[in-house]
């Protein structure tokens, strides 16, 4: 009997060594797959969105009686605009509620009209996987849903542990995109300034 347990347990051991070795390729294919999909879906919805919009014209921020965002939905998703960063021929669809599609930026609060407009993301492949090469003086565009096309310059780069409205709010910007780590617990908070 204990002769059958010493040449049985290590072929176990093999065993699910390679079980767990499968299952972890497998993972890791599924995972690159559901990247590569999103980024697709991404770019599909942003050229989607452009043939569906009014032709764009410059804008800056003007406050108005109504300050809510137009949206506009595809495939069942509300947008309220396209935000780029032309330095990193980044063009992404942003959602109109926050935590509604995480595979791509969100309207955290606030409006593009008043100057308030936040918008988070990740930095997952497809979004902002590039973002620890920010830096000020980048370029931000974001297009709404009417046409209105607004330009932005990066002022303030800044790290943080957390991205609440308290911490977003310590900033004076116009706009504030922040992007959360998605293999650390941090966040940088981008401040932009209108570019006139």
């Amino acid at each position: 009997m204990k002769k059958l347990n010493k040449r049985v347990i290590p072929k176990i051991c093999v065993l699910v060594g390679i079980a767990l070795l499968v299952i972890g390729v497998l993972v890791l294919i599924y995972w690159q797959w559901n990247i590569n999909s999103s980024v697709q879906k991404s770019e599909t919805y942003v050229k989607t969105f452009r043939n569906l919009i009014p032709e764009t014209q410059g804008s800056v921020p003007e406050e108005r009686r109504d300050n809510s965002m137009s949206v506009l939905s595809i495939d069942g998703a509300d947008f309220v605009g396209v935000i780029e960063m032309p330095r990193y021929e980044s063009a992404l669809p942003v959602c109109a509620n926050w935590g509604h599609l995480t595979k791509y930026p969100c309207r955290f609060s606030g409006s593009i009209y008043d100057s308030t407009l936040q918008i988070g993301a990740t930095s997952q492949k497809g979004q902002y996987d590039f973002y620890r090469e920010i830096s000020v003086g980048d370029t931000v565009i974001f297009t709404d849903v009417e046409g209105n096309q607004y330009t932005y310059t990066v002022t303030n780069l800044q790290y943080e542990k957390h991205a609440d409205q308290i911490t977003l709010d310590r900033e004076e910007s116009v706009l504030t995109l922040f992007i959360k780590n998605v293999y650390d617990f941090e966040y940088l908070i981008i401040s932009c300034d209108i570019m006139y």
